[in-house]
C-alpha cells in the first residue's frame, strides 16, 4: 500500500494530504527513526519531542509506517476494514492537532504507537487492547495476572448502545477465549455523570454495561474530553451542547468529575 491509498482509506483531510506529500521523509532518515521505534519507543518518542515540527514530522512518519503495517495485517488475514478504522485514529488526532493548533500534524505519538505494533484495533464503535494486570483492581475481583481486554472508546461518533454491543461481539470473534473480562478506565464511567445526565443517555447507557470498582481524580480528563482542553477559570467553558452546558454547570459548583473504573465478564 502506498501513502495516497493509506489517506484515502482513512479518510485523511485534504489539506493534510498535501502537507504530507509535500514533506517527505528522507529514506535514509525514515530507516533510522523506524528501527529506533521499534527497538526502543520510549527513547524514539523522547528524541521525537526535541524535533522541530515534531507534529508535521510525526504525521508522516506514521503514515509511512502505517503503510507497512497493512502488510502485517494481510498476513495475519485481518479484515480490511478492521484496519481502515483502527488507522483512522491517525485522522481524529490530525485533525484534533489542527483544531488545537491551526496546524496539521499529530501529537499523539505515544498513543497511536500501539495501533502501529498492533497492539490495539478498532471493532466497529470501539478499540481494544489486551492486557495482563500487573496488580489487583481495588473493589473488583480482578486480580494481579488475570487477561483482560481494556476498552477505548475514539472521539468522533455518539456512544450509540447497540454500537457498542456489537463491538463487544467483535471483540469477542476476533480474540477468542484468552480474555476473562472488559476493563475500561475513562470519565465516561464515572457516577457522577448521574448527578447531571438523565438515565436514558448514551453516556449513561454505556455506563451502566459496567461494574464500577472505583473513581479517581488523577487528571481533569472530562473536562478534556467535553470542551477540548481544560482552562483554569471554568466560567469561559462553551456551552454549544447539552453535555456542554450540563458538565459545565456541574464544575462550576466546585465538582470534579473524576474518572471510573469499570469492568465486566466476557
Amino acid at each position: 500500500m502506498n501513502i495516497q491509498e493509506l489517506m484515502r482509506r482513512i479518510r485523511f483531510p485534504k489539506e493534510a494530504q498535501a502537507v504530507v506529500l509535500n514533506n517527505p521523509i528522507r529514506d535514509e532518515e525514515y530507516k533510522a527513526w523506524r528501527e529506533l521505534f521499534y527497538k526502543d519507543t520510549k527513547c524514539f518518542l523522547e528524541q521525537w519531542k526535541t524535533m522541530e515540527s515534531r507534529s508535521q514530522w510525526a504525521m508522516v512518519f506514521y503514515l509511512q509506517l502505517s503503510c507497512e503495517v497493512y502488510e502485517e495485517y494481510k498476513k495475519k488475514g485481518i479484515e480490511d476494514q478492521i484496519f481502515n478504522d483502527t488507522f483512522f485514529d491517525i485522522t481524529i488526532w490530525t485533525e484534533e492537532c489542527y483544531r488545537k493548533y491551526h496546524c496539521w500534524g499529530l501529537e499523539e505519538a505515544g498513543w497511536i504507537a500501539f495501533s502501529v505494533k498492533m497492539k490495539l484495533f478498532r471493532l466497529g464503535r470501539l478499540q481494544f487492547e489486551p492486557l495482563t494486570l500487573d496488580k489487583d483492581i481495588e473493589g473488583s475481583p480482578l486480580k494481579a495476572g488475570m487477561k483482560l481486554l481494556n476498552v477505548h472508546i475514539p472521539a468522533g461518533e455518539k456512544l450509540n448502545p447497540d454500537a457498542c454491543m456489537e463491538s463487544f461481539k467483535k471483540a469477542e470473534e476476533f480474540y477468542g477465549d484468552s480474555y476473562e473480562a472488559y476493563i475500561c478506565d475513562s470519565w465516561l464511567l464515572s457516577p457522577k455523570l448521574k448527578d447531571f445526565l438523565p438515565k436514558e443517555s448514551n453516556i449513561i447507557r454505556f455506563q451502566n454495561m459496567f461494574e464500577i470498582a472505583k473513581v479517581h481524580y488523577a487528571f481533569p480528563q472530562a473536562e478534556q474530553r467535553i470542551f477540548g482542553g481544560v482552562r483554569e477559570d471554568k466560567e469561559n467553558y462553551p456551552e454549544d451542547t447539552l453535555l456542554q452546558k450540563k458538565a459545565k454547570e456541574y464544575i462550576c459548583r466546585e465538582n470534579d468529575i473524576g474518572i471510573g473504573i469499570g469492568f465486566f465478564y466476557k
